[in-house]
């Protein structure tokens, strides 16, 4: 999937940036973990959300997961009443910024359950404004990146097998507070 938002809702040299920032260079400050089913961080741009994005980031710092999943919302696409209810998901392979990447894969026991197509997913930014974050705290863990339209019991089912076959996951939920344009996936773990 090719990176649509780099340079406009997170800079260039996000990777340098964050390594320079002290929070995540000094070994002496870390995360607790988080004991919340999720960790809820900002679906906006980093000139307007940065030390939201920090603090959330610094909360799990330290953990090791193996997979990390991060649900957002679905904000384009071929939307409509007859196309029913889908769960979208990016093709498996490697999503690459200027000075980080990480490695996206849809587990197996949910491939059924979300379609996987880069073009509908290509200018979601929830997963490129955390990418940089998640390539510098979690190198070996694989990313599930999940946009949803809406409200449906498709999400909890998703999100109970998510959670049944990865207990040691990490689920990010970006949301825009004001709009709530994720509270579909905060109600799930509810």
């Amino acid at each position: 999937m090719r990176c649509a938002t780099e340079g406009i809702m997170y800079p260039y040299n996000a990777l340098k940036e964050l390594k320079d920032n002290l929070l995540f260079g000094d070994d002496s400050v870390s995360g607790h973990g988080s004991k919340a089913p999720y960790v809820e961080i900002p679906h906006a741009a980093w000139s307007v959300c940065r030390d939201e994005l920090d603090s959330a980031f610094a909360s799990v710092r330290g953990l090791e997961p193996s997979v990390v999943f991060v649900l957002g919302p679905l904000h384009k696409g071929p939307i409509s009443a007859d196309d029913g209810f889908t769960v979208f998901a990016p093709e498996d392979g490697v999503l690459k910024g200027s000075d980080w990447e990480i490695t996206l894969e849809v587990p197996s026991d949910l491939k059924d359950l979300v379609v996987q197509n880069d073009d509908i997913c290509s200018e979601e930014c929830s997963l490129e404004i955390a990418a940089p974050y998640l390539t510098l705290l979690f190198p070996k863990a694989r990313v599930c990146h999940l946009l949803a339209p809406g409200r449906d019991e498709k999400l909890r089912t998703i999100v109970e097998i998510a959670r049944r076959d990865f207990p040691g996951a990490l689920f990010f939920i970006s949301n825009n507070r004001e709009s709530g344009c994720a509270d579909m996936w905060k109600e799930v773990f509810l």
